[in-house]
């Protein structure tokens, strides 16, 4: 009797917890648009129920970036398909153009909602996320962040 109550208990947390994700696994693009814009290939995958990782490889003029994100993540009650989330990480740009040998490194947080479409492989994301710049030298920049991607799995 034990060994059939425990063999439910874990179907049924194993089932629950595959219905409050929307999906595991993204491909696609995300753009900034704020004080200077960046655009480029981005992946997100949800490393359990709550929580995410995100990365992207970044162009702007004259640059290129690698931006790594962690973020918690939770539905948004009466609107399936549609959760929150918030985090952070950072961004780390090389200078490629004409002279510019430079390396810049930004901390980054990151808020906002992220949508699933029920019936296509298609998510969408939009986020308010400013940008910290600690070298070369220290300034912020507050970009709108736009997400587009192919959901894997």
């Amino acid at each position: 009797m034990k060994k059939t109550t425990l063999f439910f208990a874990i179907i049924f947390m194993a089932a629950a917890s595959v219905s409050a994700q929307t999906y595991s696994t993204a491909v696609g693009a995300k753009f900034y648009a704020g004080d200077g814009t960046y655009g480029g290939l981005n992946i997100r995958h949800s490393t359990s129920e709550h929580t995410a990782l995100e990365g992207s490889l970044l162009f702007a003029s004259g640059s290129i970036g690698l931006e790594g994100l962690y973020q918690y993540q939770a539905p948004i009650a009466g609107a399936e398909g549609l959760q929150y989330f918030v985090g952070g990480g950072g961004l780390l740009a090389f200078g490629t153009g004409r002279g510019d040998n430079s390396t810049a490194f930004a901390l980054r947080l990151t808020g906002g909602v992220d949508y699933k479409f029920a019936d296509a492989p298609i998510d969408v994301s939009l986020g308010f996320d400013p940008f910290f710049y600690l070298t070369p030298s220290t300034s912020s920049n507050l970009a709108l962040g736009i997400g587009l991607r192919y959901v894997i799995k």
